[in-house]
């Protein structure tokens, strides 16, 4: 069977942690992409080795499928004050109230430091519309703050910096 249609035995996919898969068809397994597998179409039986992502890559899920994926320079931004372009060039819009993480690095990757963005939005004192009011950037243990004198619509900063080290 094939979803509700019959099929010759010879062109039966594999199963997997009832996860059904296509004669032939290969996967990455792990949420880090630790094995790779692939269904045999002969024995209809998944075989899978232990593998990794290389060094200009990394494992993650793209248009539904996870694997490793080339790692390309991207963007986000944050347009005005309450639309958002994320990594993958779609636009939402978080009008409200509250401090989140705007961006991070997901798991481990040799080639790039960990660091993360945070952003505080606050309602603005002239107009019904929140706004930006701080931002937070770590970077390899380097705290950036930047927050704004009066919350509204236009500037200026206030910029602070600190070093953390876990050295003695």
């Amino acid at each position: 069977m094939f979803g509700t249609d019959c099929v010759p035995p010879a062109q039966c996919g594999c199963t997997l942690e009832g996860r059904y898969y296509l004669a032939g068809e290969t996967f990455w397994e792990g949420e880090d992409c630790q094995r790779f597998c692939h269904c045999d179409a002969s024995t209809h039986e998944v075989h899978c080795s232990n593998s990794s992502c290389g060094p200009e890559e990394g494992c993650g899920t793209l248009k539904g499928t996870l694997g490793c994926h080339p790692l390309v320079p991207s963007t986000c931004q944050i347009l005005g004050q309450s639309q958002y372009i994320t990594f993958d060039g779609k636009t939402y819009d978080f009008p409200g109230t509250c401090k989140y993480i705007f961006s991070e690095l997901c798991g481990s990757l040799e080639t790039l430091p960990f660091f993360r963005v945070e952003v505080r939005k606050e309602n603005a004192l002239s107009t019904p519309t929140s706004v930006i009011s701080e931002v937070f950037i770590l970077v390899n243990g380097t705290q950036i703050h930047l927050q704004k004198e009066n919350p509204g619509p236009t500037f200026p900063w206030m910029i602070w910096g600190q070093l953390e080290s876990s050295s003695p």
